[in-house]
């Protein structure tokens, strides 16, 4: 009887190797595909819920185009202190690392950092790998750097693709109002409950299968599970959803073992993509969790 299960397991473990990997050249022949010529040999990581490329492979004519909204301006940098280019490209790697703001945990991001060296300049510039990464890093602006507050943000002469300028919307900037005090940041997010709730991340329909459903609660016991302790994995489908007007199949339960290890995992994987989507990871009430949604698993 073991052998069968282990034989049965091994067999669900192949087709889902399988799939990701398709799913994994599918990622690279869009990349090829994307710069002059075709580029080949792409190597790729996979993040906890998707696979994606690594940002020292990426295709020379992409990496130039978006130079601009890859670059960020530090200001009041502690020279009198004694910081270094390489010292500010440790810390703030180190920092992105543990807040689960790296694309690849095991790669510096931070490409090149520039000290200006005039007198009285106290500023400078860094490149980061990828316009995704940027983005996040802006969320540490005001970040201590031997007790000093370093300021992190965009040139005036870039605007990130996601029409933003120093991480406010283009056209809601406030005069005199710095972009960190507009919005908080998704890495300072803070969990209610050992309860996330994550919205829709399948999309069910007709073609749905039960392999569709283990494949979610897989990755989500794999790429969640790596940052917090999870009890439980629970997906909703149609047939828990019927007659149920609170429930929508695709929505994904985590039940984690505190609230402190959902914040570790909403903070990880909150800004991530599954299946090319956004994910949507909120707090949920525990004791409805535990009277209306549990008992149906």
């Amino acid at each position: 009887m073991h052998a069968h299960e282990s034989a049965r397991a091994l067999m669900a473990v192949s087709r889902r190797e399988k799939r990701r990997r398709k799913q994994q050249q599918q990622v690279v022949n869009k990349n090829r595909k994307a710069g002059e010529g075709g580029v080949g040999g792409q190597s790729m990581f996979w993040d906890g819920f998707q696979w994606v490329p690594r940002a020292d492979t990426g295709i020379a004519n992409d990496v130039n185009a978006s130079r601009k909204n890859r670059r960020l301006y530090l200001g009041n940098l502690p020279y009198h202190l004694g910081v270094t280019e390489d010292s500010f490209s440790k810390q703030l790697y180190e920092t992105m690392r543990d807040r689960g703001m790296c694309n690849d945990p095991n790669q510096n991001p931070v490409l090149h950092v520039w000290f200006a060296r005039d007198k009285g300049a106290n500023y400078g510039f860094c490149e980061v790998a990828s316009q995704e990464e940027t983005e996040r890093a802006l969320q540490l602006d005001g970040m201590l750097v031997l007790g000093v507050p370093v300021s992190i943000k965009r040139p005036n002469d870039a605007v990130s693709p996601l029409g933003m300028i120093g991480g406010v919307p283009v056209g809601m900037q406030v005069p005199g109002q710095q972009a960190s005090m507009l919005a908080l940041p998704s890495a300072q997010v803070s969990a209610t409950s050992p309860i996330i709730r994550i919205d829709e991340i399948l999309k069910v329909d007709e073609k749905t299968t039960e392999d569709d459903y283990n494949d979610v609660k897989e990755d989500m016991q794999e790429g969640c599970g790596a940052h917090g302790k999870l009890v439980m994995v629970a997906i909703v489908k149609p047939a828990h959803a019927s007659g149920n007007a609170t429930l929508k199949p695709g929505d994904v339960y985590l039940q984690c073992s505190t609230t402190d290890d959902a914040t570790k995992i909403m903070r990880a994987m909150g800004h991530r993509k599954y299946d090319g989507r956004q994910i949507s990871m909120t707090s949920y009430e525990e004791s409805k969790f535990n009277s209306e949604i549990k008992p149906l698993f």
